[in-house]
């Protein structure tokens, strides 16, 4: 007889836990307070408009193939990096900005506006890219132990 459990959010983490438990040989029911499953990826209109709940790009593609991977399912979609991301204007401005995931290309789009532009990014992006590391092993992949925040919040770099 297999294990029952009942997984509360229908959510991303919901879903992908109940196909990991049922993968592995669990009964899952899932219950969900909104009308529809898909937590924050889900829409809202009204009066003919629509907004989007969810991010609009994937930043970590590569948890949905391992979860793919995992179920040993097919992969029901694809990925396509975008170059351009997209535009931006800024208050009280006409000039529409390209936001690039080039470096290169996005430096050249704020030349004469921010000196050494892509040295700056990429010392930005190495510092940032530590912390979201250190946040995505050390608390997302883990059981949560307020520890573990409270360790990267002082600067612990251990795991």
């Amino acid at each position: 007889m297999a294990k029952k459990v009942v997984i509360v959010g229908t959510g991303l983490g919901g879903l992908s836990t109940a196909l990991r438990l049922t993968t592995l040989g669990f009964e899952v029911e899932m219950v969900e307070k909104f009308h529809q499953p898909g937590g924050r990826l889900n829409k809202l209109q009204h009066s003919g408009y629509t907004w989007d709940m969810a991010p609009t790009f994937f930043s970590m593609s590569y948890e949905f193939k391992e979860l793919i991977d995992f179920c040993g399912i097919d992969k029901p979609f694809e990925f396509y990096a975008l170059d351009p991301l997209y535009k931006v204007n800024f208050s009280n401005s006409k000039r529409y900005f390209t936001i690039h995931k080039d470096i290169d290309k996005l430096a050249e789009e704020f030349d004469g506006i921010e000196n050494e532009f892509a040295e700056k990014m990429y010392r930005y992006l190495e510092k940032t890219g530590k912390l979201f590391h250190d946040v995505e092993n050390r608390i997302i992949r883990r059981n949560f132990n307020p520890n573990y925040a409270l360790d990267i919040l002082r600067g612990n770099s251990r795991g």
